[in-house]
């Protein structure tokens, strides 16, 4: 078991890096590039903020292997990555009403873009005020009396059920948002700038979606296993792994595999033959397409006006 933990805490600490890196990369990419401020790139980076924040979980498990910790106060310290965690659940589900508007109501999407301020904040109040809901029920069930190895489930008592039923409702609503938006964007011909950007969320939303399917499976497995309780402990430790590992990918999905976003963040880490991201090249919404083209043309009428 102590081999077991030994690797436990190496597999955590290379989690930590490289997901603490990824999204913070993704939240200053954000702020950097004035192209990357659409109203999706905004909602992407709050997810990856979210994320950030379930990576200080990290931080307590580490603290709760060299010193005991009862669950009142392994609450108070894993306030962040319980917040990180519940608001990103149900932020991927605020992307896609978002990306849901912006491709079946363009038209009133066009006009929500003039009040963003609001639009944003409606859309951003969901997350925060479930994590915070969540929060105050962990907050009810503290047991000051017990001791914990500190992860999340462990911060929370039941509320961690709670947490695992809603967001189970949340993400029945999520795939078939997102599978229709899939197909809208492929009907409609839209611009591979936005293909890029909502193939990169939809395969963040998949491995965080595979992320707490495989925790939630291997923690009820350990509950319900006949096995030894060392080893029932033990599986619940690296059941987190997965969602933790899930969430660090962020940065490298939209590295590879949209050009706007990976254009931007080498603009901002100054890497060698970096080009700077051009006004028409950030990721914008449904409606740009149509006020670009009408641009083009009337751009072709001057000119051929001018030669006559």
């Amino acid at each position: 078991m102590e081999s077991l933990l030994i690797i436990l805490c190496c597999i955590y600490c290379t989690v930590f890096v490289v997901g603490t890196t990824g999204n913070l990369i993704m939240v200053m990419v954000t702020f950097y590039c004035k192209n990357l401020r659409s109203i999706c790139n905004i909602l992407i980076g709050f997810c990856c903020f979210c994320d950030l924040l379930l990576f200080t979980d990290i931080i307590a498990f580490m603290i709760s292997m060299f010193m005991p910790i009862t669950q009142e106060f392994c609450y108070f310290m894993s306030i962040p990555a319980d917040f990180g965690a519940f608001a990103s659940s149900a932020c991927v589900l605020a992307v896609g009403i978002d990306r849901l508007i912006a491709v079946a109501l363009p038209a009133r999407y066009k006009t929500l873009e003039h009040d963003r301020f609001w639009y944003l904040l409606i859309l951003i109040a969901f997350p925060v005020v479930y994590a915070l809901a969540l929060l105050y029920i962990g907050f009810t069930q503290r047991d000051p009396g017990r001791i914990v190895v500190c992860l999340v489930p462990e911060s929370l008592g039941h509320a961690y059920d709670v947490f695992a039923l809603t967001s189970f409702v949340i993400n029945l609503f999520v795939s078939p948002i997102y599978a229709y938006v899939y197909m809208k964007i492929k009907k409609m011909g839209l611009n591979s700038s936005m293909k890029a950007v909502f193939k990169s969320l939809t395969i963040t939303v998949c491995l965080v979606l595979c992320g707490w399917m495989a925790t939630d499976t291997v923690g009820a497995l350990s509950l319900t296993l006949p096995i030894d309780k060392n080893v029932a402990r033990m599986m619940q430790l690296y059941a987190g792994v997965f969602i933790l590992s899930s969430s660090s990918f962020n940065a490298f999905v939209y590295y590879r595999i949209s050009r706007d976003y990976r254009t931007a963040i080498r603009a901002m880490l100054r890497i060698s033959n970096a080009t700077s991201v051009s006004k028409g090249s950030g990721y914008r919404d449904t409606t740009d397409g149509a006020r670009s083209s009408t641009h083009r043309r009337s751009t072709i009428t001057v000119r051929t006006s001018m030669h006559m």
